[in-house]
């Protein structure tokens, strides 16, 4: 089943971009790239990362295609392919991540599918054990009386 973006969002790596200002609207407002998007009845998240795939050319042309849609300032719609320009690097990048911080490490494992399984058989086993030392030593049968033998007396 696919993953719907909006459920990522904190994680998403397309954050920095998609709330970044692209001008002012004829009314003061600021305009956020998220805004532009959802008010052209766009998926925010699955317009960024459908961008975030292509070359840069075609992003500042499909950012800036969206922003001379909207009601901004006449200065910022002037400006909005440089604006769009400059508005494309805030994009991860192909894979979709958060861009890293220096320093840290990624630790990958990749376990055999077996190993939980056969470490829960050993856990099992193990209680099995245990609980059957914990029952304590079988109790004691007493002994039977000694058979005097009948040639005894003669």
């Amino acid at each position: 089943m696919p993953q719907n973006d909006a459920f990522a969002l904190p994680g998403s790596g397309l954050n920095a971009f998609l709330f970044a200002d692209v001008g002012t609207e004829q009314n003061g407002s600021p305009l956020t790239v998220l805004s532009v998007l959802a008010r052209l009845g766009k998926d925010p998240w699955a317009q960024a990362a459908e961008w975030d795939k292509m070359p840069n050319a075609a992003k500042i042309e499909g950012l800036t295609r969206c922003i001379s849609q909207m009601p901004l300032r006449p200065s910022d719609l002037a400006a909005a392919r440089g604006t769009s320009g400059r508005l494309v690097t805030l994009l991860p990048g192909k894979t979709g991540t958060e861009p890293r911080i220096a320093n840290t490490a990624t630790i990958e494992v990749n376990m055999p599918e077996w190993v939980p399984r056969a470490a829960l058989g050993v856990l099992l086993g193990l209680a099995i054990i245990a609980g059957t030392f914990a029952a304590g030593p079988p109790a004691k049968m007493p002994a039977a009386p000694a058979i005097q033998s009948i040639t005894q007396g003669q």
